[in-house]
């Protein structure tokens, strides 16, 4: 267990560094101006260093700067002008449909984990949070595990922290989906579940996703309450809106 749980830390970290690494610095100068690209140099209360996408570098007074933020990178799109027959550009924010994520997020998703003849189970959940901006997002939800074979009938309701983190911004990208908490139920335990997908964008924030991971199980029996888990490979098919 202690071994799993360190290696949801690593992905989720590992997941939120890629997702800061795709912002860019964004200058705002109290002339009302704004600069967009990668601050190289900055040198505390005095001046700083930026380059912008096309190789520019300039260099500012910090009493010059109303506030340094990270921000979703842009793109210049390129349009002929048939009346003038001259070309002119407009900055739209690099997203697509141009719509951000950001903001309330939930999943509902099904699926089935593979264990052994007698541990195999049908899992549905939901999880409700926040997105922070198109790769990440920090959430919580709770999930309904059944099992059932020729002998016994059993349930478990995991409930859990959830983390998520799109790679990518596209109309298909893959994501890794992290989960940790405790269930309750006919198995009552530890739960950890990790697994990689795709997402197939939508309309607005909605898409679709396919997800194949790992779920782990915590549970005591016997007289003395001994711990053993159930563990499985399963698959799932979610929505997300």
């Amino acid at each position: 267990m202690k071994q799993l749980f360190i290696l949801l830390i690593s992905l989720f970290i590992s997941s939120f560094c890629y997702s800061q690494n795709n912002l860019i610095d964004v200058v705002y100068l109290k002339n009302g101006s704004m600069i967009r690209g990668i601050i190289i140099e900055q040198v505390p209360n005095q001046s700083l260093k930026i380059r912008t996408a096309d190789g520019s570098v300039f260099v500012y007074n910090i009493s010059d700067v109303e506030k340094m933020t990270r921000e979703e990178p842009v793109v210049q799109e390129r349009t002929y002008n048939r009346n003038n027959s001259r070309n002119y550009s407009r900055t739209i924010t690099a997203t697509p449909s141009n719509k951000t994520l950001r903001g309330y997020k939930g999943f509902i998703d099904m699926g089935y984990t593979f264990a052994d003849e007698y541990e195999d189970r049908i899992e549905m959940s939901t999880s409700h949070g926040y997105q922070f901006n198109n790769y990440l997002f920090v959430g919580g939800g709770i999930a309904y595990h059944y099992y059932h074979d020729d002998e016994t009938d059993l349930y478990t309701m995991p409930i859990f922290a959830n983390f998520r983190a799109n790679f990518m911004n596209k109309k298909v990208t893959p994501f890794t989906d992290v989960r940790v908490g405790y269930s309750v139920g006919d198995l009552e335990g530890g739960y950890a579940y990790v697994g990689l997908g795709a997402r197939f964008k939508l309309v607005n924030k909605m898409a679709l996703n396919l997800t194949l991971g790992f779920s782990y199980q915590e549970y005591e029996y016997g007289y003395y309450d001994d711990v053993t888990d159930t563990s499985g490979f399963n698959v799932k098919f979610g929505f997300e809106f």
